[in-house]
């Protein structure tokens, strides 16, 4: 027998062998209980999901509000500090000690600012991380529920799935999870703030 020959014969049995190994576990898929869930669905449509949103959009717009308080007294003397510049060389800026002084406050008041919003966006993104765990561990164990009821193998979540209405449960986790908890606590940590 040819090396040719020999090699087309290794190939087809092995691709036989992979052809069978598929069949046969999506034999055992087709066995088991599937059922699909829509978390992004859960959390925008569920009371506790909506009290969340509710709760960070008014630690944010609160948060930009004092932000821009303690912005614009900066704005101000910034626009005093371009005045006083105006027709000025580097040199004779540089030769006023007073401005200087002026020009070095304003820039680390401003960097102070930016400092202050960096670490309040910070702060509002583990609040919600924190609410949101709180509801992951609670729609957990809703599925861990319905899965025994059902009687199910496996749970997938929606964005990974083409087609599968009939096996959809998340209308059922939402009912579950309003029934069950309607908000979580939303508390914005304060995190420490470099001395300046």
């Amino acid at each position: 027998m040819s090396t040719f020959k020999t090699m087309r014969r290794a190939a087809f049995k092995a691709a036989a062998g992979g052809v069978l190994t598929l069949i046969a576990s999506t034999a055992a898929f087709a066995q088991s209980t599937v059922l699909v869930v829509d978390t992004a669905k859960v959390y925008a449509e569920s009371q506790v999901g909506q009290h969340i949103e509710r709760q960070i959009e008014t630690m944010a717009n609160t948060t930009k509000s004092q932000l821009e308080a303690q912005g614009a007294p900066l704005q101000t003397r910034g626009k005093s500090l371009m005045t006083q510049m105006d027709g000025k060389t580097r040199e004779q800026i540089a030769g006023d000690a007073s401005l200087v002084s002026q020009l070095q406050l304003q820039q680390k008041d401003e960097q102070k600012l930016q400092q202050d919003a960096a670490i309040a966006q910070r702060e509002i993104q583990i609040a919600k991380l924190k609410a949101v765990q709180l509801v992951d561990a609670k729609v957990s164990s809703i599925i861990k529920k319905i899965v025994e009821e059902r009687n199910a193998d496996i749970v997938i979540d929606r964005a990974n799935v083409i087609y599968g209405a009939p096996a959809d449960i998340t209308t059922d986790i939402v009912s579950r999870l309003n029934a069950q908890m309607k908000t979580v606590p939303v508390t914005r940590e304060k995190l420490p703030r470099q001395q300046q």
